[in-house]
C-alpha cells in the first residue's frame, strides 16, 4: 500500500472534522510548555487553521520529522508507554493532518538566532528553508480535506462546525488557567483569556457568579486527589452541557463517573436533572491508560470503582460543608408480624411490612423481623421491594389501554378522554407533580409537566408555521453573557428563534434580549435562553428530526411547569382543558405518556368488589 493511502486512512481516525486538527495542535503546544495560545481559524477551519505558541520550539534535525508517521520524541522506551506524561504521544497527528491538507510549520528555538519553515503538501516532498520568526511554533493548516472531496461533503456547516472548535477551546481554557488563550475566529475575538485562579477562569468563560454559585471541591488521599467545583443544585439541568471532567490535564468522556457526581446529589435533584461541575482528577500514570481510542478522551482505569466511589464522598463531603445534605440518624425500624395477603391462590401472596407500609414479593420464608434473606455467594439477598401502588396497579402498568399511546386507537382515545373531562368537577395535585380528575367513568391521573410540555410544543409548533404570532417586548431590555458554542448556536438557528417570538442582539458574547416568547415567565429571560440553547444540544441527539422540531421540544420542556411546582385549582382545569384541544394529548414530545386511566371497574376488581 503508497504511504500516502496508509496516512489518509491513518488520517480518518485522527483528523475527523477541524475541531479534531485544533485539540491534536493545541495539545502539542501545551506538552511543549507554551505560555501563551493563540488560535486563528476561517471558515470554521476549513479554509485556515492557525495555531501560534510560544513554547520550546522544534529544531531544525526533527522538523522534518513532524510530518512522519509514529515519529514522536514522547515516547522513547515500553516503559514511557505503560506511564503516559504528555497530551499527545501518538505520533499520528501532523503525519494525518499533511495527507489532507496543505501544511506549513514555522519554529524557533531560544537559543537560535534564526527560525526554520518547513511546507508540506500532499503527494510532494516537503520544503525546509531559513525564516526570521518569533521563538515558538506556528503551524497553518490550509484547505482541509481539499484532496479527499468525500469527507470534505460529510463535514457540517460553518456554524456547526465553530461549535464544536468553541466547545474543544472552552474545556482548553477551564483546564488550563495558568495559560493565556486568545481565539479568533473570521477576525472576531472570541475570548482573550489571560492567567488567573481556576475561579476566576470559570466565572470568566461560564459567566457565572463563582463566588456565589459554586462550591469548592477538594480530597486528597495516597491514591487520588479531586479539587475543583460543583454547582449549587438550582444550577442543575436537563442537558449535560455544564459537566466538566479533566484526568491529568487531559478532558476525558466517562459516564460512570459523571454518575459519581449525580449520585452524591441524589437526595437533592430530580432525576432527570444534571448537576454542573468542573473536576478535576490527579491520578498515578500507571492507573490508567489513555491509548484505548484515537481521539484520546476515552480513559481505561485499572479501578474505577475505587475512582466513583472517592468522588462520590469528595462531592458529598461539599454538600455536607455547605449544608445542602444535614444527616438525620433514623432508628432502622421492622414490623414484628407482618401480614400475609393471599389473593386466589396460596401461591400468589405479598407482605406489608405494618409499620413502613412497604409491600414486598413472597420469595423467601418470613423470618422474625418481617424480611427474609438467603446467602448467595456469601451476601445477602432480599426480596424485591415494590410501592403499595405498583403492587395493586403494576400488572396493568403495561397495558395498553392504561398507558393512552396506541396509534391504532388514537382517535377513540382522544375521543374518549375529552368526553371523560367535559363533565370533571374534582381536581387535586398529588405531591406537586400529578393531576388528579375525577370523571364519570373513573380516575384521570395526568403527568403535570408532560401534559404542559405537549401544550406548549404543538402551540410553539403553530406559531413557528405563521399561524399566530406569540412574542412580548420587554420594557427594559436585558443582556446574556453566552458562550461561544452558544452563541454559535444562536447565530445558526437566528431565524427559527425569531419565529418562536425573541427578539435579540448579538455582540460579540453579549446577547441583548428585546423580546421573548409570552410564555415565558418575567424576569426569567435570560436564564430561559440559556436553557433552551443548551437543552437543544441534547435534544437534537436524542430526537432524530428536524431542527424547528427540535427547538419546539427544547422551549416546551424548559418552559413548561416544573415537577414540585404547586398549582391551583383553576390552573389545573385549565392546563386540563388545554391538553383536550392538543392533536395529540397522550404522550409528552419525548415519547413519554402523559395519561393514566382507570375506570370504577378496575378498581372494583381490584378490591374484590366484583368477580
Amino acid at each position: 500500500m503508497p504511504d500516502f493511502i496508509a496516512n489518509q486512512i491513518a488520517a480518518g481516525e485522527v483528523v475527523q472534522k477541524p475541531e479534531s486538527i485544533i485539540k491534536e495542535l493545541v495539545e502539542n503546544s501545551i506538552d511543549a510548555k507554551a505560555t501563551t495560545i493563540s488560535v486563528f481559524v476561517k471558515s470554521a477551519g476549513k479554509q485556515i487553521i492557525h495555531i501560534v505558541d510560544n513554547g520550546i520550539g522544534i529544531s531544525y534535525d526533527d522538523l522534518p520529522l513532524t510530518i512522519k508517521r509514529h515519529a514522536t520524541s514522547k515516547i522513547k522506551t515500553q516503559a514511557d508507554l505503560e506511564k503516559i506524561q504528555t497530551l499527545g504521544f501518538r505520533g499520528e497527528a501532523l503525519a494525518s493532518i499533511s495527507a489532507v491538507a496543505n501544511v506549513e510549520i514555522r519554529s524557533k528555538q531560544a537559543n537560535f538566532d534564526i527560525g526554520y519553515s518547513l511546507i508540506s503538501i500532499p503527494n510532494e516532498e516537503p520544503k525546509i528553508e531559513a525564516i526570521n520568526c518569533e521563538i515558538g511554533t506556528q503551524i497553518f493548516v490550509r484547505n482541509l480535506f481539499f484532496n479527499v472531496p468525500a469527507r470534505r461533503k460529510f463535514l457540517k456547516s460553518n456554524l456547526t462546525e465553530f461549535r464544536y472548535i468553541s466547545e474543544t477551546m472552552l474545556k482548553f481554557a477551564l483546564c488550563n488557567h495558568n495559560i493565556r488563550f486568545v481565539f479568533y475566529d473570521d477576525d472576531n475575538l472570541i475570548f482573550d483569556v489571560k492567567p488567573a485562579t481556576l475561579l476566576q477562569r470559570t466565572s470568566d468563560l461560564l459567566g457565572v457568579n463563582a463566588s456565589n454559585l459554586l462550591m469548592e471541591v477538594y480530597s486528597e488521599n495516597n491514591f487520588i486527589k479531586i479539587f475543583g467545583f460543583v454547582g449549587q443544585p438550582h444550577l442543575a439541568k436537563l442537558s449535560k452541557s455544564g459537566q466538566y471532567l479533566f484526568l491529568n490535564g487531559r478532558s476525558i468522556v466517562s459516564r460512570s463517573l459523571s454518575h459519581s457526581v449525580f449520585a452524591a446529589f441524589e437526595h437533592l435533584l430530580d432525576k432527570s436533572m444534571q448537576p454542573m461541575f468542573l473536576l478535576f482528577l490527579e491520578l498515578d500514570a500507571e492507573t490508567f491508560d489513555v491509548n484505548v481510542h484515537p481521539q484520546k478522551n476515552e480513559v481505561k482505569f485499572e479501578n474505577e470503582q475505587a475512582i466513583y466511589n472517592a468522588i462520590k464522598k469528595a462531592i458529598s463531603n461539599t454538600l455536607d460543608s455547605y449544608n445542602l445534605t444535614p444527616s438525620i440518624n433514623l432508628k432502622q425500624q421492622f414490623a414484628e408480624s407482618p401480614f400475609e395477603s393471599t389473593f386466589q391462590n396460596v401461591d400468589n401472596k405479598m407482605l406489608v411490612n405494618t409499620l413502613t407500609g412497604e409491600v414486598f414479593e413472597n420469595r423467601n420464608k418470613f423470618t422474625q423481623n418481617g424480611l427474609s434473606s438467603s446467602n448467595v455467594n456469601g451476601r445477602s439477598q432480599f426480596p424485591t421491594q415494590k410501592s403499595a401502588f405498583d403492587e395493586i396497579f403494576g400488572n396493568r402498568a403495561t397495558n395498553e389501554n392504561h398507558i393512552l399511546d396506541s396509534l391504532t386507537q388514537e382517535s377513540e382515545i382522544k375521543t374518549n378522554f375529552i368526553e371523560d373531562t367535559k363533565e370533571a368537577t374534582n381536581y387535586w395535585q398529588l405531591h406537586n407533580k400529578y393531576i388528579l380528575v375525577e370523571t364519570e367513568k373513573g380516575l384521570l391521573i395526568i403527568d403535570m409537566h408532560n401534559a404542559h410540555e405537549r401544550v406548549l410544543y404543538e402551540k410553539a409548533i403553530a406559531i413557528m408555521n405563521k399561524e399566530f404570532a406569540s412574542s412580548q417586548i420587554l420594557l427594559f431590555s436585558t443582556k446574556s453573557l453566552l458562550t461561544s458554542g452558544e452563541i454559535s448556536l444562536l447565530k445558526e438557528m437566528e431565524q427559527d428563534f425569531n419565529d418562536l417570538g425573541f427578539q435579540f442582539e448579538i455582540s460579540n458574547n453579549d446577547v441583548e434580549i428585546i423580546g421573548v416568547p409570552l410564555d415565558i415567565k418575567q424576569g426569567n429571560e435570560t436564564n430561559a435562553l440559556k436553557e433552551i440553547l443548551e437543552g437543544f444540544l441534547e435534544f437534537q441527539e436524542i430526537r432524530h428530526t428536524n431542527k424547528r422540531d427540535n427547538l419546539a421540544a427544547t422551549f416546551a420542556c424548559k418552559s413548561a411547569i416544573k415537577t414540585g411546582q404547586k398549582i391551583g385549582n383553576e390552573e389545573m382545569k385549565a392546563l386540563v382543558n388545554s391538553l383536550m384541544k392538543c392533536k395529540t394529548p397522550y404522550v409528552c414530545p419525548h415519547g413519554r405518556p402523559v395519561i393514566l386511566n382507570y375506570t370504577l371497574t378496575d378498581f372494583d376488581k381490584q378490591f374484590k368488589r366484583t368477580s
